[in-house]
């Protein structure tokens, strides 16, 4: 083979490789030519009649779409069984590679959500920064929820593994709790649903009482985990807070006592209404949105925090769970999931002071995420560990034996 010269040639003295047997995406490559032009020479063939094209045959049919007269070439000299193999290799060779997904996914994210002309869709890049992993493959609804047992296979200081994560029965205001659960781990983000201070029994004929979801007792509490909460997450780290309209200035409040900051207010609108003693029934549900302090950069969109599109807005239009009369404030996990998507890196982890019926921890799995959840009540951490069974199939395991327990049928392996 013989290098000769690169020049620009007229489209008119192209002819295609005879036999060609790669069939590309056109429509891509004129993208990428709108957006960026021809960044990369095509490789021909002088035979000393018209120019073959060896490398680029789909790139010059492009160039041809979209009106261009000539296109840059690096023109070479070959026999016939050289010319063969760089067709073959062209075709060939950059199928064999791989890539490193975190690599790209860094790169893509540069873009701002802009890939026209990559050959990359949002749904490509939703794949790269949340990849589906056959180990999470789900058994059941992930919003079935089992009632409260009568009695817990759970007590206060249990930890228990569940898969990649992790759930400890104790008090989310404790420290020492929360730090022997994490392990010297800082969580990238939280979203929680703490109790709401409206007084709540349940309507199941056990009649059970929600732990901590007092009025009186709610500013206290939220001082509590929030300041604990602050150890457990990275500087600069996105929060969520579930909360009632209210009881909106508590929250607020007690987000600007622990120092974090507040950004907006996200607006749960489900279908149907929540009956009370309003004036107007509730449709809706606020959700906190802001960061612990600290961290470099920008926080939120547009800097290292954000892992979503430019496309989010303030509401979310999910149905309720249909079933929550063991757990009223219930969210469902399709709520859930879009936050953590934005906000936690790919493989990244949440925290959730308040476990409650365990949605968010399923919503992380889901995600490929891992989770480290508190829940003080025995009974729900038993909710816990068997919605997480009964959804994956993975039998929870005691972190003290390294005992599996199976809670869907009460009994340990």
């Amino acid at each position: 083979m013989e290098y000769v010269e690169t020049r620009d040639v007229g489209l008119d003295e192209l002819t295609p490789f005879p036999g060609n047997a790669r069939r590309g995406d056109i429509d891509k490559i004129r993208e990428s030519i709108r957006k960026t032009g021809q960044y990369r020479s095509i490789v021909v063939r002088d035979s000393g009649g018209a120019f073959v094209v060896l490398a680029g045959n789909h790139t010059m049919q492009a160039a041809a779409a979209e009106g261009h007269d000539t296109i840059r070439c690096e023109i070479i000299r070959c026999d016939d069984s050289e010319a063969r193999r760089i067709n073959l290799a062209d075709n060939k060779l950059a199928e064999l590679g791989d890539y490193d997904h975190d690599a790209l996914a860094e790169l893509l994210s540069y873009l701002d959500g802009d890939y026209d002309g990559t050959g990359y869709t949002d749904d490509d890049v939703q794949a790269l920064i949340h990849p589906a992993d056959e180990s999470l493959a789900a058994l059941g609804d992930p919003d079935d929820t089992p009632p409260p047992p009568e009695q817990p296979t759970s007590v206060l200081g249990d930890v228990w593994h569940l898969g990649p994560h992790r759930l400890v029965c104790g008090d989310s205001t404790d420290v020492a709790v929360v730090e022997a659960m994490m392990g010297g781990d800082r969580a990238d983000c939280m979203w929680t649903d703490p109790p709401y201070g409206v007084e709540y029994v349940g309507k199941t004929k056990s009649a059970l009482s929600i732990q901590n979801d007092g009025a009186a007792g709610l500013p206290d509490l939220l001082a509590g985990a929030f300041a604990v909460a602050t150890a457990a997450l990275k500087p600069g780290a996105p929060i969520y807070i579930a909360h009632p309209d209210s009881f909106r200035t508590t929250f607020e409040q007690a987000v600007h006592e622990a120092g974090w900051l507040f950004r907006q207010n996200l607006i749960w609108v489900k279908n149907t209404l929540v009956l009370g003693h309003s004036d107007y029934h509730y449709r809706h549900e606020p959700i906190l949105y802001g960061f612990t302090p600290g961290g470099d950069g920008r926080l939120g969109r547009g800097g290292d925090r954000w892992f979503g599109d430019n496309a989010q807005t303030t509401v979310f239009e999910v149905d309720k769970p249909a079933r929550s009369e063991d757990h009223p404030t219930m969210k469902p996990v399709a709520l859930i999931a879009p936050m953590l998507t934005n906000s936690c890196p790919r493989r990244g982890l949440v925290y959730e002071p308040f476990g409650g019926s365990g949605s968010t921890l399923i919503a992380a799995h889901s995600l490929g995420m891992a989770a480290r959840v508190v829940e003080l009540d025995p009974r729900y951490v038993d909710v816990i560990c068997r919605r997480f069974q009964q959804y994956t199939g993975i039998k929870p395991v005691r972190a003290d034996t390294g005992d599996p327990v199976d809670f869907a049928n009460g009994s340990a392996d």
